[in-house]
């Protein structure tokens, strides 16, 4: 039978103990990380895209541009994929696709939380006016306001998600006149315009 000195017991739990206290301390360690990195996720920028409807004009879309976070973003690149069409000469004249293409062939040096870059991306008559494909994806590179950390976000879009779509207003009743109808879509129009500055 083994016998062990008070000594050796005694070694025996001060390693245990400090073992113990060891555990603890990359338990406290591993907390304060994920604490700091859920602290810099709700306080980081976070770019976004989508498009809308435009209101007064049937057929036509807006590519909107927005921070949703809660600090401003800076460096701000945006990447079309397909790539934006560089139209010049007779062949960009009557089109809106080259001010789409230059506001962003740049770096936005800064977009602050909730401002919204708004151009018209599609213009629909029969076809679509305007040399841009229906789906494709807008991709971003940024970083926070101190600059130490670059994050990315991509979006993929469609027109398609827009088509089919269906609404209806106070004036929609049988037998009611025209201009009532008419009315109530263009004070909604304003209505939705005003929300949006």
């Amino acid at each position: 039978m083994i016998t062990y000195t008070p000594e050796q017991y005694s070694a025996f739990w001060s390693a245990v103990g400090a073992l113990a206290t060891l555990a603890a301390a990359v338990v406290a360690i591993m907390t304060l990380l994920a604490l700091r990195r859920d602290s810099q996720d709700r306080t980081r920028p976070v770019m976004g895209a989508y498009l809308q409807a435009h209101p007064l004009s049937h057929g036509t879309s807006e590519l909107v541009v927005t921070n949703y976070g809660p600090t401003p973003a800076r460096d701000v690149r945006v990447i079309f994929d397909p790539p934006l069409p560089k139209l010049e000469g007779a062949e960009a004249r009557g089109k809106i696709t080259p001010f789409l293409e230059k506001r962003y062939d740049q770096v936005i040096p800064t977009v602050a939380p909730g401002m919204k870059l708004i151009n018209v991306y599609t213009v629909m008559g029969d076809q679509n006016d305007e040399p841009v494909p229906n789906s494709f994806t807008i991709s971003f590179s940024y970083t926070d306001m101190r600059g130490r950390t670059r994050y990315k976000d991509a979006y993929p879009l469609s027109v398609e998600t827009l088509r089919n779509s269906t609404s209806t207003s106070p004036s929609d009743k049988p037998g009611g006149s025209d201009i009532p109808k008419r009315t109530a879509k263009a004070l909604e129009a304003i209505a939705r315009g005003i929300g949006r500055h």
